[in-house]
């Protein structure tokens, strides 16, 4: 390989870089997350982990076209392209993949058509609709119905902008995925409000924040024991205001399934590590999406802050933890007894490592507690729901 078409090779594409986190932040941070590399590919190409070029190729491409080529790449990563296809036909695969990131890349460029190498890469699917509007396996399954790969255009060249032969080595799928779905949370947090972030960056930061293992939905609705019905005093059943004793109206609940006025309380203590935090603040998130819960939020080392009250997702991530120091259970307990009661919140959830001492479950004033142990923390509390997340 030609050392000064290399080094030729790095500083495009660092440029490229640079330029893609001034205009596109998200996608510019994700774009740092990967290494370079120059290899005699004909095109380009990823393993998932490295963003591999050919140096001919990339000098014989504008500024443009490399950060379109760049572009390409890190949207087969995060959309999960490489992830997949085992057992598919690989040519037909890869063309689907392609038509689908090119048809994202024209729409956040608000353009129809682009040229890369004096091609024009294909972005729609045999009937004609653009390629963002299914994944990659709805393509792959229309190109096998119309009985050609195709590249978007109606024939099966080989594809203008890259290949995908090193897919078919990566040993690990699903720790690359994880890899990936961190990577999009951070890079979604650090541009601050989802509304600054084109569309398939908020799609993605949704779809990361739904790849939760954990299902809240029926999670919650075990621990806090929903049924479809309630009733209340208030007002109480008008049918029998003529008697002398009162009995409770009983009504069928206006949105099943939702969870109402809980208070979380989230572990910052300094045993709680910055990554750990960032993905406890996700599963709030998720739970949220999951289950409509509303409430009010805290954080807790040896004290405790005051409740927050969110309803939405935003009022969530506007949300600012705070700590560092030890860890004290009973800050929150005796908060509750100081500063809440006789409001009581419906339930409690606690995010922490598990790492304090419990104290006695009258502490609780019979609100239902859940304690949600971070991955490797400690589960053996002799009171409240425990589970592992």
């Amino acid at each position: 390989m030609d050392p000064k078409k290399k080094d030729l090779m790095a500083q495009k594409i660092t440029e490229s870089r640079a330029m893609l986190v001034k205009e596109n932040p998200f996608f510019g941070h994700l774009a740092m997350q990967m290494k370079v590399a120059g290899a005699p590919c004909g095109t380009a190409c990823t393993d998932g982990s490295r963003l591999i070029f050919d140096p001919d190729f990339v000098e014989r491409l504008n500024d443009r076209e490399i950060q379109f080529v760049v572009l390409h790449e890190i949207l087969h990563c995060a959309l999960g392209h490489c992830m997949r296809g085992r057992g598919l036909h690989a040519e037909t695969y890869n063309r689907a993949c392609d038509i689908v990131v090119n048809s994202l890349i024209l729409q956040m460029w608000h353009c129809t058509s682009f040229t890369v190498d004096g091609k024009i890469p294909g972005h729609l699917t045999p009937d004609g609709q653009e390629g963002r509007l299914f994944n990659a396996e709805e393509v792959y399954g229309m190109l096998v119905k119309a009985g050609r790969p195709g590249n978007g255009n109606g024939n099966s060249e080989a594809s203008a902008v890259d290949r995908h032969d090193l897919w078919r080595g990566i040993a690990d799928p699903a720790r690359l995925k994880d890899i990936w779905n961190g990577r999009i949370r951070k890079a979604a947090e650090s541009c601050g409000s989802q509304s600054r972030l084109p569309q398939i960056a908020r799609t993605l930061a949704e779809r990361v924040d739904y790849d939760s293992k954990v299902n809240w939905r029926q999670l919650l609705h075990d621990f806090m024991h929903f049924d479809d019905y309630d009733y209340t005093f208030l007002p109480p059943d008008r049918r029998f205001s003529d008697q002398d004793f009162f009995l409770p109206a009983f009504h069928i609940c206006e949105e099943e399934g939702r969870v109402p006025d809980v208070w979380i309380c989230v572990d910052t203590s300094a045993s709680v590590c910055e990554e750990e935090l960032s993905d406890l603040m996700a599963e709030i998130r998720d739970a949220m999406r999951q289950t409509g819960m509303t409430g009010t939020i805290s954080f807790f080392d040896s004290s405790v802050t005051d409740p927050e009250p969110f309803s939405s997702e935003e009022e969530l991530k506007a949300q600012k933890p705070v700590g560092g120091g030890g860890t004290s259970f009973y800050a929150i307990f005796r908060y509750l007894k100081e500063h809440i009661y006789p409001a009581l919140p419906r339930a409690i959830l606690i995010f922490t490592d598990g790492y304090a001492e419990c104290p006695q479950e009258e502490a609780a004033l019979r609100v239902p507690v859940l304690w949600l142990i971070s991955r490797g923390g400690r589960t053996d509390f002799p009171w409240g729901t425990v589970t592992e997340i």
